[in-house]
């Protein structure tokens, strides 16, 4: 089987983001199929292909035995977000493309962004059967509207057509929590496979093992360190903690407490200056490793 995989965020170990996308694409290949991923240029994916020249805005390679597809559109989640949304909309436009030109049985696209989606239903609306499945990871636009993200009732109204699209255009769908399950059953206009795949843990890589005497620098070794590793943005509530670090420094009790940040995005400086202005220096704001 040749599945043609759009994930605009693909990331291998090398990076310092989710590798959901890699795993399966890795398990795929050693079962002896074929798997091209479509993604785009981000400091923080650390792109396989990091290097290698551009051709008419793409450069292609393998890693691991998947074939690599890289848009030139530099990607970072610090921009604004009408600047994200036009990195979106051009990976949709540049994917199309392919949908049409490569050699495929399957296209599996999987959000977010929920533009992912579109080069499956385009090539649905154009008549090519060929089975599309469309994996969800949050639900859109439902998150940024409870978030107060997106206010304009025109964009959610749009986003909400593109989310009726992505869901009933594709032969099946995938959900990684049962509440999006729910969500996209509430969407569908007929019967159609929905399955759950949670996230998981590769017990291969992650396994009980001796303690390690590595210190996390700023850190003492009879400190207890509560660690966050992972976006600092505003879906991920990092002021939350900075709450906690200033109840923690008003007890004396809790002296060795420290609370490690570790990752980067949009709210990363917002933190760095109020640790700053507080005083909060049982916050430690490392960078991504």
């Amino acid at each position: 089987m040749k599945v043609l995989y759009f994930h605009q965020y693909f990331c291998t170990p090398e990076g310092n983001a989710g590798i959901r996308s890699y795993e399966m694409a890795l398990h795929l290949v050693k079962q002896g199929h074929k798997v091209t991923m479509v993604f785009v240029e981000s400091p923080r994916l650390k792109s396989p292909l990091e290097g290698d020249p551009y051709k008419k805005g793409r450069r292609r390679g393998s890693y691991e035995g998947i074939d690599l597809i890289e848009f030139n559109l530099a990607y970072d989640n610090k921009l604004s977000i009408l600047a994200r949304s036009f990195i979106f909309i051009r990976y949709s436009l540049k994917s199309i493309r392919l949908v049409f030109k490569e050699d495929f049985d399957v296209v599996f696209a999987t959000s977010t962004p929920l533009t992912a989606g579109i080069p499956g239903i385009v090539m649905k609306l154009m008549g090519k059967r060929k089975p599309f499945v469309f994996e969800v990871r949050d639900l859109w636009p439902e998150l940024p509207r409870e978030m107060g993200v997106i206010k304009n009732k025109f964009l959610l109204w749009s986003m909400g057509v593109l989310e009726g699209l992505s869901y009933n255009k594709a032969d099946a769908c995938i959900a990684l929590s049962p509440g999006i399950k729910e969500g996209i059953e509430k969407k569908l206009k007929s019967k159609k496979p929905v399955y759950l795949i949670p996230n998981g843990c590769d017990l291969e890589l992650f396994t009980p093992g001796e303690s390690s005497k590595t210190l996390i620098p700023g850190c003492e070794e009879e400190d207890f360190v509560a660690v966050f590793i992972g976006a600092h943005g505003m879906a991920n509530g990092l002021d939350a903690a900075l709450d906690a670090a200033a109840v923690l420094k008003e007890d004396p009790n809790h002296a060795n407490i420290k609370i490690v940040l570790m990752g980067d995005g949009r709210l990363k400086e917002g933190l760095i200056a109020r640790v700053k202005d507080e005083g909060l220096d049982n916050v430690l704001l490392n960078d991504p490793v």
